[in-house]
């Protein structure tokens, strides 16, 4: 299996460019063959020998290039070139031009695979070169009656027109990193998301498995809470109201008993219904909502509670409901592990959009990545996961605990308080 596919690119590319390179001179030897059989003079069997040289070293760098040596690979074509250029502009002054473009492929070449700090000694040898191949042609190609300096700012031209070119391929290569960068890091971005929304994405099915799970078990435990308790004085209730009819004509003492006792069952059955709906939702939640439903549940609680609500207004039901069972969750949590002395204050605030419910306690705290999430924060995160919001744990042992419920929310308007029950 492939575990670079960057470097495994970038070898095939090499392979391809050195390939071209032993075709290119292939060809230029097949012309020269030409050359040779129509005028075979000292000069075009120089060119040849100098053609025939050039691909021994393409090869070794073909061979370089197999085993990941780029940059050698890149240096060994780039000495073969460069090479190959001045010997051939000392033989052939005719073709200097070609020679000199041919001594610009190194910089080119070495552009994409080599570091950008290594670039400038490309640069230099392709203006070494060129200015040489220059200095040894040009005088050739001149008349003797050419002024010696006309002749060295002809040598010269060659190398004032090789720097704006290298200077391009500095530029290029300078843009092409660059872009190859940026690009890099938003495929690392894009991984890193992809595996953070397919975490949650783990993590939203498994909460809602658990409270799949939870609402089924709450849903026996209200069936079997309503058989045992209410069911049952309901039944009792029934079966005493059918005994004093039975007795109300014979013995009305009796039968005023039996409607008194029916009458405390009833009392008792209203009361374990009204307890059992409290469980499901807070009648004051509903009315009041936070508000009025958090100072409440701290009076209920069996450790000192300070509440701090500021100015809440009024949110969804679902909301609502989420916070107020997590705060019940951290109290529990708070009275059962917290230890003696232990006090608990509770803030809840809306700020940017954001609906912040903060519980901190002074407890014996724990440490969360030895500890790991227990029930109760389970519960919580699972509660708040499904309407968006987040829980953060903040505790150390000795320093207390302090969790923190975000939802991002905004304030509904004014909700008016249902008519209250008469008894």
């Amino acid at each position: 299996m492939n575990t670079d596919p960057a470097g495994s690119l970038a070898r095939r590319r090499l392979r391809q460019l050195i390939y071209a390179l032993i075709f290119s001179t292939g060809a230029l030897i097949a012309l020269n063959c030409v050359a040779v059989y129509l005028r075979p003079t000292v000069w075009v069997f120089g060119m040849l020998a100098v053609l025939l040289v050039e691909p021994l070293g393409f090869v070794i760098a073909l061979r370089l290039a197999d085993r990941g040596a780029l940059e050698r690979a890149v240096a060994t074509v780039s000495i073969m070139i460069w090479a190959g250029a001045i010997a051939a502009s000392w033989v052939s002054p005719l073709t200097l031009p070609v020679h000199e473009m041919a001594a610009l492929i190194p910089a080119i070449c070495a552009a994409p695979y080599v570091p950008r700090r290594q670039l400038p000694r490309y640069f230099l040898g392709t203006l070494v070169c060129v200015s040489i191949g220059a200095a040894l042609a040009l005088p050739r190609l001149t008349s003797s009656t050419t002024p010696t300096a006309v002749r060295y700012l002809a040598a010269l031209a060659y190398p004032a027109v090789a720097a704006p070119m290298l200077l391009v391929v500095w530029h290029t290569a300078a843009t092409m990193r660059e872009i190859a960068i940026i690009a890099r890091r938003a495929a690392d971005a894009l991984r890193s998301s992809q595996r953070l929304l397919a975490e949650r994405a783990d993590q939203l099915t498994a909460s809602r498995a658990r409270l799949v799970a939870a609402t089924d078990a709450e849903r026996r435990r209200l069936e079997q809470d309503l058989h045992d308790g209410a069911q049952q004085q309901l039944v009792a209730v029934a079966v005493t109201l059918q005994l004093a009819r039975q007795t109300a004509g014979a013995d009305p003492v009796g039968c005023a008993e039996l409607i008194g006792e029916a009458g405390e069952l009833l009392q008792t059955a209203i009361a374990d219904i009204r307890r059992l709906a409290q469980g499901i939702y807070p009648p004051l939640l509903a009315r009041d909502g936070l508000s009025g439903a958090l100072p409440a549940a701290a009076t209920r609680s069996p450790v000192p509670v300070r509440v701090r609500v500021d100015r809440l207004g009024r949110y969804q039901p679902d909301i609502e409901t989420a916070l107020y069972y997590c705060c019940l969750e951290a109290l529990q949590n708070s009275a059962k592990h917290g230890g003696p002395g232990t006090t608990v204050t509770i803030a809840a605030r809306q700020r940017s959009g954001t609906l912040l419910l903060t519980i901190s306690d002074t407890g014996r705290g724990f440490d969360p990545a030895a500890a790991g999430p227990g029930l109760g924060l389970t519960n919580m995160h699972d509660r708040l996961s499904v309407i968006g919001g987040t829980l953060t744990v903040d505790s150390a042992p000795g320093m207390g605990t302090r969790l923190t419920a975000a939802i991002s929310t905004r304030p509904l308007p004014a909700i008016p308080g249902p008519a209250s029950e008469s008894r």
